[in-house]
């Protein structure tokens, strides 16, 4: 025992000094949000993270703006102007576009929230070669879409590829599969291949003239599936 300040103390003066000399403990890290089973999006590319977080900025301004045209042409220019205003002071999580931020290394995500937004007819109407006004950006090297996803696990790709494709079968196809960092041992190109040959069937591939790609992207936090009918090629972004 030792008295400390007219008071008995049951604290040994060896504890009490390791006491002190301890360090704070640092706060585990968390995710900055779990994953939501079917969500869907945009996975943006980019040389370096910050230029891919740089690259998403652009997109969602973009989509934010270009993507209004087809809806504010059924109302007038103030209600357009009003229902952008309002989303704006909405709260974050339920806006039209969410962004996620990084899921691997350059490669940032956008979500899309409202049910009538389709990454796959969007990214063919804004980066089609007959598009009106397409999606340029410096920072951005290519945009990948996700018409829905799941977890990268084969029992929820399964799933997930039938309910993507089986309204494509017997069109003329061909794969394009995109192993993100992180993701490359989870669904492989083979699991998307032979999903591909099931339910679009194998007499159907076509590398040379197809009607459709199914583009299957994997990384840590989903694997992601879309059927666009562009151009593989046209998913790389121009930057003027």
């Amino acid at each position: 025992l030792e008295v400390l300040c007219g008071r008995w103390s049951t604290v040994s003066p060896m504890a009490e000094r390791s006491k002190e000399g301890e360090r704070p403990q640092k706060k585990a890290k968390t995710s900055k949000g779990g994953y939501i089973d079917g969500e869907r999006g945009f996975l943006v590319t980019g040389s370096t993270c910050q230029e891919a977080l740089r690259g998403l900025k652009d997109l969602r301004l973009w989509l934010e703006v270009e993507a209004e045209e087809v809806k504010a042409s059924t109302g007038s220019v103030s209600q357009s102007l009003d229902a952008e205003l309002a989303e704006l002071r909405s709260d974050p999580a339920e806006r039209r576009f969410l962004t996620y931020g990084m899921v691997c290394k350059q490669v940032a995500f956008l979500r899309t929230q409202h049910d009538q937004d389709v990454p796959s007819a969007l990214v063919s109407r804004f980066l089609a070669p007959e598009a009106s006004k397409r999606f340029v950006s410096r920072f951005a090297d290519r945009i990948l879409p996700v018409d829905l996803s799941s977890q990268p696990k084969a029992e929820s790709f399964s799933r997930l590829a039938k309910d993507v494709l089986a309204a494509h079968a017997g069109r003329q196809w061909r794969l394009l599969y995109e192993p993100f960092r992180g993701g490359w041992n989870t669904i492989s190109r083979e699991d998307a291949f032979e999903a591909c040959k099931e339910i679009l069937g194998a007499d159907s591939q076509s590398v040379a003239d197809p009607e459709i790609t199914v583009v299957c992207t994997v990384q840590p936090r989903f694997v992601g599936l879309a059927v666009v009918n562009i151009d593989v090629d046209y998913l790389r972004v121009e930057d003027e």
